[in-house]
């Protein structure tokens, strides 16, 4: 699984050294230099848009393998939801997000939720673990939406 995420990883990132990937990145920087630039912006965000919906896909293939079969009829409503929660924790933005935003979310988002449930139980004493999940998740989520960054100038 480690080996994996690796090498996606250092995929994407050669991928973005590359021209199409250089164009891509100042496409999203600056559609109009971009077009300056002779870039075909619509061509480039067409491509953008078909890379996330692999890496998407493959996503959810590698998380469902984990239940030991795949069944993809949920698949995008259970990777959606924490994707998103993992990604704002980390520190990304509606402007920018970064590889290290990306990291750093999904460790403290799953951190996270695999403590609650044991933390929650100890204290209340009732098998509320997944109620909790689900608010801790919420919460995570809500947090991340409403945060005020100071924009320097």
């Amino acid at each position: 699984m480690y080996i994996f995420f690796i090498l996606t990883a250092l995929t994407v990132h050669g991928f973005f050294h590359t021209k199409t990937g250089t164009a891509m990145t100042a496409v999203g920087s600056n559609p109009e230099f971009a077009r300056a630039s002779g870039i075909n912006v619509d061509r480039m965000r067409t491509i953008s848009v078909i890379l996330s919906t692999l890496l998407g896909a493959l996503g959810i293939l590698v998380y469902e393998q984990s239940f030991g079969f795949i069944q993809l009829y949920m698949g995008p409503f259970y990777m959606a939801f924490p994707a998103v929660a993992a990604i704002l924790l980390g520190g990304a933005s509606v402007n920018k997000a970064t590889i290290v935003n990306v990291v750093v979310g999904t460790f403290l988002f799953q951190g996270i939720l695999t403590m609650t449930p044991s933390v929650i139980n100890s204290v209340m004493q009732t098998d509320m673990s997944e109620v909790i999940r689900i608010i801790v998740s919420n919460g995570m989520i809500l947090y991340a939406l409403t945060r005020k960054v100071k924009v320097k100038r």
